[in-house]
């Protein structure tokens, strides 16, 4: 049995696509050492305990989020308790935690994405392809997306997003699967 993704017949395990959890932390290093090197974010296995190590803000995760205006690296949030998040530091999914400082953001995935451009992910399977006229995986289908449809997202309900695709048609999408994973990227 073939299972088709879209824009492919067969495709390689991917690795996972990553875990959207609640929302997305804008992390603004300070300013770089004497030596011109970037900050480094502390990461703990809890919140101040078991320290995992240091980062560099460019040097963790980002995709499939864009790198924000100026200074800005979006990071998205698993789990938050206080001033604490926790973040991915790396492609395999391992998180740790770090302390919100003074000039970070935290928004929720709806506050974050309406507004925004994305795409869908390469190597979807065909139901998470679907563009639709409501907000539910029963609704009629208005098309079949790949990933190099433009989209603008206008509303977010969920894990479904409101989106407009060239300019004329506007339908809803699913924008995280069932396990909390992303299904589109951001631009």
């Amino acid at each position: 049995m073939t299972t088709l993704l879209c824009g492919t017949a067969f495709a390689a395990p991917k690795p996972p696509r990553p875990e959207a959890g609640i929302g997305v932390l804008l992390v603004r290093p300070a300013l770089a050492d004497r030596d011109g090197a970037p900050p480094a974010l502390v990461l703990y296995r809890e919140p101040g305990v078991g320290r995992l190590g240091e980062w560099s803000a460019p040097s963790l995760p980002l995709f499939p989020l864009p790198v924000g205006d100026g200074d800005l690296y979006p990071l998205a949030v698993v789990m938050k308790r206080g001033e604490w998040f926790r973040v991915a530091y790396d492609e395999a999914g391992r998180s740790g935690w770090v302390e919100r400082q003074r000039n970070w953001s935290f928004l929720s995935w709806e506050e974050y994405l309406k507004g925004r451009s994305a795409r869908l992910l390469p190597g979807l399977r065909k139901p998470y392809c679907i563009l639709r006229s409501e907000p539910t995986g029963q609704a009629p289908e208005l098309r079949t997306l790949s990933p190099s449809n433009a989209l603008r997202i206008v509303e977010v309900a969920g894990d479904r997003a409101r989106v407009l695709l060239d300019l004329s048609v506007i339908g809803w999408l699913q924008w995280r699967d069932e396990d909390g994973r992303l299904l589109i990227g951001l631009r």
